[in-house]
């Protein structure tokens, strides 16, 4: 891919600038949205320094996120255009993180990580990225997060005022607490690996200390033990009497749902990109066999379910909740056991496509583990059918990263006339989701 698309960078680079704006100037309402109104009245009643005091032993340890948040809430043209540059961040962190080792060039893998950005669920997008008080507490973080990875995966060398950057990325980063259970233990991981490669650097211990410290504020302030209890008595009062195999049941069925949305165009192109390449690989036939009917059957599903063919879609009989009394049913587990085991081969489909690489096929492996645990981890919140979609962000940002690496498979296995079919279908239904959102559909 990185030869098709080497003669038009400039095309690619511009389409991404005129996406971005185009969503940021005409996608965008000034309404204010939930709880924007109530940041919008906090500085009438404190003093910034005030607020933050009072938050840090009420609710949240977000200090930095939450500043930000009552400043801008007041200035949104001045929010869209810090937003429209978080956006070009994350797909440009994600772009790179996403072609260490390939042949694919920077343009063409920020260009395709926007286009896959761009098929996320629109509810996982919106409450994520377009909305003002979550994007400052989810987008913001993911592509300071991603950003702050690259000194880490990549072999390059960095001055100090990068490293500088980094280090305040990854602590801004550190202040999403669900963000952070993800962040703190990859970072570390990445930190011991080039340990034992023998490639670190004192920057990179500062910037692990620097990370884990800011976690580590954030995540211990009292504020959170009050917000708990808060919450569990307004959405879910009986959460304390769960044990921990029925809050895992819950981020399964949180898992579920968000994975089988038929909005989630996203899900539906990496799919159909995992049976194409695991057509040509060299698995075992039995293997190939029951993973291709699985996919199939899921992709199916999806298409079943958008032309809205009565009755012949699982997803409208998966159940909203997987506590209460629908744990009576047996139907429900059927449902929601066939919808996990569909995300499980699709896991182990995507790891496959990268069979020329052990190494390379584990890594995407954990990859992909690590962002559906994200969401799973939901089910230890009282919040987990509240702010699930926005949890989701993360992990269908580690499926982004992934499926740049596999439509830079594609030519590979497949030569040039593929390469330009899958990558025609990707821009167009990303172009067509740009359009979408600036039309308000």
């Amino acid at each position: 891919m990185n030869e098709r698309i080497r003669p038009w960078p400039l095309a690619g680079l511009l389409w991404v600038l005129l996406g971005i704006a185009c969503i940021h100037v005409f996608g965008i309402s000034d309404r204010p949205v939930a709880d924007d109104a109530y940041f919008a009245r906090m500085l009438s009643q404190y003093t910034l320094p005030e607020y933050l005091l009072h938050r840090y032993h009420s609710w949240t340890g977000r200090l930095p996120i939450e500043g930000l948040l009552v400043v801008l809430v007041h200035h949104t043209w001045i929010w869209r255009g810090c937003n429209a540059l978080m956006v070009l961040l994350l797909v440009y962190a994600a772009g790179r993180l996403a072609r260490v080792g390939m042949a694919l060039s920077q343009v063409g893998a920020m260009t395709l990580a926007f286009a896959l950005f761009l098929l996320i669920t629109p509810q996982i997008q919106f409450e994520s990225s377009w909305w003002l008080t979550g994007s400052l507490n989810y987008l913001w973080p993911v592509a300071l997060g991603l950003w702050s990875l690259l000194p880490l995966v990549e072999a390059g060398t960095y001055r100090w005022p990068q490293r500088i950057g980094f280090c305040l990325a990854a602590a801004f980063a550190a202040y999403c607490d669900q963000l952070a259970l993800v962040l703190v233990p990859l970072s570390l991981g990445l930190l011991a690996w080039r340990i034992g490669q023998r490639r670190w650097s004192r920057w990179d211990l500062v910037q692990a200390v620097v990370l884990v410290g800011n976690a580590g504020f954030a995540l211990t302030a009292p504020g959170n033990a009050e917000r708990y209890r808060e919450e569990t008595g307004m959405r879910f009062p009986n959460f304390a009497d769960l044990d921990v195999l029925e809050k895992l049941r819950i981020g399964f069925g949180l898992i579920a749902r968000a994975m089988t949305d038929p909005r989630n165009d996203l899900m539906a192109l990496i799919t159909a990109l995992a049976l194409l390449l695991l057509w040509r690989s060299p698995l075992g036939k039995g293997l190939k066999v029951v993973l291709g009917i699985v996919l199939v059957a899921s992709l199916l599903q999806l298409a079943l379910l958008m032309l809205q063919v009565p009755g012949a879609s699982l997803r409208p009989w998966l159940p909203m909740r997987l506590d209460g009394d629908v744990v009576f049913f047996a139907g429900n587990y059927a449902v929601t056991a066939w919808s996990l085991f569909a995300v499980g081969c699709l896991v182990i489909g995507c790891a496959c496509c990268f069979w020329r690489s052990t190494g390379e096929a584990l890594r995407m492996l954990g990859v992909l583990l690590l962002g559906l645990a994200s969401l799973g981890m939901m089910g230890f919140s009282p919040t987990a059918y509240l702010s699930s979609m926005r949890i989701a962000f993360v992990c269908t940002m580690t499926l982004v990263i992934v499926g740049v690496r596999m439509c830079a498979r594609v030519p590979q296995v497949y030569g040039p006339w593929m390469e330009r079919a899958v990558l025609g279908l990707t821009l167009s239904l990303a172009s067509w989701r740009i359009v979408a959102i600036c039309l308000g559909a």
